[in-house]
């Protein structure tokens, strides 16, 4: 009986944690992107572990990390291979119009506020909408977040997203709060994180907020 218990106490684990191919190995992760906050790698880790005991995650193979801390001009989102420590992507992503201009510095969950969202999200299914093939996310965090649905925050391509675009302009242009991408990167992002992946969005602001995973 003992034995058993046991056993099952262990396969609970391996389900919330295993599945992770834990441990994250951060140091590995920060050598290969070198300008990631290491502050926004803790944060999005918590969050990704968070959701995973939570049971909203149905993708655990990637974790997504926006860090606004980091100017528009710069490639500030990152798609990590959570198995092998591995960054798959870094790529350009917008704020919200309402947020700022060359930095994201004010955040909000409110309708029509065209502000940025930070804090953990799921991603859902593909779909083909005005803006092409995109992707919704759903804010796990109340009153940080979890009006991004309701809001039409998603992922989609966007010709201001483009390096062209950067090097003209000094920035990637602005969304209504959505996490716009290139086009030539777009349709990569979506199919690797598809299907209730983990996007985690850091500021410096988190650490004001009661987060749900509790820092």
């Amino acid at each position: 009986m003992k034995i058993a218990k046991l056993l099952s106490v262990l396969l609970l684990f391996v389900s919330v944690v295993g599945t992770a191919s834990t441990p994250i190995n951060q140091q590995k992760i920060l050598h290969q992107a070198v300008t990631l906050d290491p502050d926004a790698l803790v944060y999005a880790i918590k969050s990704y572990q968070w959701a995973l005991k939570q049971h909203k995650v149905k993708n655990p193979n990637v974790l997504t990390i926006v860090d606004f801390t980091k100017p528009a001009k710069d490639k500030r989102m990152w798609v990590i291979d959570i198995p092998h420590n591995k960054v798959l992507m870094n790529l350009y992503t917008t704020h919200g119009r309402g947020s700022g201009t060359f930095y994201a510095k004010q955040f909000s969950n409110t309708t029509n506020s065209d502000q940025s969202s930070i804090g953990t999200f799921v991603t859902t299914s593909p779909y083909t909408g005005s803006h092409g093939y995109s992707e919704r996310l759903i804010g796990l965090e109340p009153g940080i977040n979890d009006k991004a649905y309701s809001r039409n925050i998603v992922i989609h391509p966007a010709w201001y997203v483009t390096e062209d675009f950067v090097k003209q302009n000094g920035r990637t242009g602005r969304s209504l709060g959505c996490f716009a991408v290139s086009p030539k990167d777009n349709k990569r992002f979506i199919d690797l994180t598809k299907g209730g992946s983990v996007l985690y969005a850091y500021a410096p602001e988190v650490k004001h907020y009661k987060s749900s995973f509790a820092m």
